[in-house]
């Protein structure tokens, strides 16, 4: 019987998850979330007492355990080209398996400001990390550019973030069905650290 309520509230997460990414946060109805986890209306606000509830105690979660494995990525000593490709290989899948999450991290800004990134200690993490400190050393020796770190970071996040953000546009000028644009976001993940990469050994 103990185990019945977690299993419950995950299958209604699951099925959550499903239905916002294709209706979006504003076009997903409770009715449908409770169909697609094949429970009843009445047990889905016994979890979540709304649909705001509900999609941000899904994304929270989410990004909580997302953040938690980039700082073992950020921190590993590997070297500075092989780490971007890393951080873009990891960002990129993590962002199509969670294509609500752009959506759920402007809701987050819009209402709380800086306070959920705050509450993560995200600063801290990307600032205090080993890949911060890769950047600094290799622009002090003059082996890349002089660059503030932070273009660095908020390069790879818009290079990654805005075309899933931009995911129907994208597959009308492309014409792509949803396998042909995985596969040209996937294709990004060669592209996007080449481009940094350039960037940074031109200067």
């Amino acid at each position: 019987m103990g185990e019945a309520v977690p299993d419950t509230e995950q299958k209604i997460k699951e099925a959550a998850k499903r239905v916002f990414l294709e209706y979006g946060f504003e076009g997903a109805k409770i009715r449908q979330i409770a169909e697609a986890a094949d429970v009843n209306i009445a047990l889905v606000n016994y979890y979540f007492r709304s649909k705001e509830q509900l999609f941000n105690s899904i994304y929270r979660e989410t990004f909580a355990e997302f953040v938690g494995k980039m700082v073992v990525l950020l921190n590993e000593k590997t070297p500075l080209e092989v780490k971007i490709w890393k951080i873009v290989d990891r960002y990129t899948d993590f962002i199509l398996d969670n294509q609500m999450m752009p959506a759920f991290i402007l809701t987050q800004q819009r209402k709380e400001g800086a306070a959920f990134f705050r509450e993560l200690d995200v600063r801290s993490i990307i600032q205090g990390s080993y890949f911060w400190k890769q950047l600094q050393e290799a622009s002090a020796k003059g082996e890349i550019r002089a660059i503030d770190p932070l273009q660095i970071v908020i390069s790879v996040m818009g290079s990654i973030i805005f075309p899933i953000m931009a995911g129907g546009v994208l597959s009308y000028i492309g014409t792509f069905d949803e396998q042909s644009f995985r596969d040209f976001i996937e294709a990004r993940k060669k592209i996007i650290p080449e481009m940094i990469m350039t960037y940074l050994k031109s200067g």
